[in-house]
């Protein structure tokens, strides 16, 4: 065995192999004649075929098997005698015609692992986003629960405008005929809170009851299969336009949401609950920067063969995504070239992050992971039985661990760095995710 200079790339390696003829040929044996204590042909008893047959039935096989067996223990002690951290499987290519009593050469190719270093971020600008929950977040929380507990008075000779709830029949056609989900009646739905596609809505909205009207719609090219980027045309009629009334914010209404102690603890509990989601939200949208930042500063070649692996495995996700939505699995494969650059990201940063964990003494403690884990379940009415919950499988806990490194690495990173804070208003940060 010798080791060759990188070709191709910087992460690829040659390694020379040879496999002994001698040892070859008698492995095959040995291989042909434990096949002959089970072979059977008809007119012998299994065991007792002669080697002559066996040979010609199973030889080409045992051949191949003894090659690949030799091939394999060949390469395994190559790449051990090169100390080479290996990335993928090899390719090996015999050299030249492959001869009887000469012993078999061939050539593996490989890619390893890169060196990675740890970037220098101290010219790198980021940010540490904050985000504020004031009493105008609370207000308008507050009226979307009173939108959400509003009751609705008929509008004689109703018009459809924002925020009133209208009621209609609908034909939706595709190329002349009725498809399947495109029609219903008595169909209800408020004009601006988002049931019914946006183009839709534009057309309902200024209707009057008793009104009929005709129109077409786009659907988005991210809709059902079936319907997706396609045109067709609605036939719409209004039969009812009823006014919102919405409750008024007292004691009544906030026992309705389980507060018996009126406006001001519901208030309370209203702020409390929203500066849990921006307390959940902002640090992703921080992490998300600095893992950003960290993929462009990194500088080193990644092995070919992971981001095979991770693109086919991004494509594999996203079609079992859009089958859990309900739309129709692709005919043919996705390429996998549409994943390129996300599956380059994912394996740069887990490349970096291994070597932070090692290099900065990153590693989650088990007293980090714990604390996580309670202050997720302080939410919770039993935090007890959360926290059991989570414990009790070994992949929730491997999320946790992942949560609690990716939030180290964000924090070192932002400690070297030239950091400044930035606010995010609250309605942009709920929108976000």
């Amino acid at each position: 065995m010798t080791e060759q200079q990188p070709t191709k790339s910087s992460l690829e390696r040659t390694l020379d192999l040879t496999v002994s003829a001698a040892q070859l040929k008698a492995d095959t044996e040995t291989i042909l004649r434990k096949r002959a204590k089970t072979a059977k042909v008809h007119g012998f008893r299994q065991g007792k075929v002669p080697m002559t047959m066996v040979r010609q039935m199973y030889g080409a096989q045992a051949y191949m098997d003894a090659m690949n067996n030799l091939l394999n223990k060949a390469y395994e002690e190559a790449v051990q005698a090169a100390q080479l951290k290996v990335a993928g499987a090899p390719t090996i290519e015999p050299k030249g015609e492959i001869k009887d009593d000469v012993d078999p050469q061939f050539t593996a190719t490989v890619e390893v692992f890169p060196e990675v270093e740890v970037p220098d971020l101290s010219d790198v600008e980021l940010k540490r986003f904050t985000c504020e929950v004031t009493d105008a977040e609370v207000d308008k929380t507050i009226e979307i629960m009173r939108k959400q507990r509003a009751t609705f008075e008929e509008e004689a000779d109703g018009v459809a405008a924002a925020e009133k709830r209208v009621t209609i029949d609908f034909v939706g056609k595709l190329n002349g005929e009725p498809f399947d989900g495109g029609s219903a009646k008595d169909f209800a739905f408020v004009i601006g809170a988002g049931q019914m596609l946006p183009d839709f809505e534009k057309a309902v909205d200024g209707m009057k009851t008793g009104e009929k009207k005709t129109f077409e719609m786009t659907f988005p090219a991210d809709y059902v299969q079936h319907l997706a980027g396609k045109t067709v045309e609605f036939e719409v009629e209004l039969k009812k336009v009823e006014n919102a009334k919405l409750p008024e914010v007292d004691a009544a209404f906030a026992e309705k949401l389980g507060i018996t102690e009126g406006v001001e603890k519901m208030r309370e509990e209203i702020a409390n609950n929203l500066k849990r989601e921006v307390k959940a939200r902002i640090p992703q949208q921080t992490k998300d920067g600095v893992m950003n930042a960290l993929n462009a500063a990194a500088k080193f070649d990644l092995p070919k063969a992971l981001v095979a692996d991770e693109q086919k495995a991004m494509a594999d996700a996203f079609v079992q995504n859009m089958t859990a939505r309900g739309m129709q699995k692709p005919e043919k494969p996705l390429p996998v070239e549409l994943f390129k650059d996300g599956a380059e990201r994912r394996i740069r940063l887990g490349l970096l992050i291994d070597a932070l964990v090692q290099k900065e003494n990153l590693a989650p403690t088990e007293e980090e992971v714990d604390a996580h884990i309670a202050e997720l379940a302080a939410s919770y009415e039993n935090p007890e039985e959360v926290k059991q919950w989570f414990k009790s499988d070994r992949y929730r806990m491997s999320d946790a661990r992942a949560f609690v490194l990716e939030n180290k690495v964000t924090e070192w990173a932002l400690s070297k760095g030239k950091t400044t804070e930035e606010k995010v208003e609250f309605d942009k940060l709920m929108g976000a995710n």
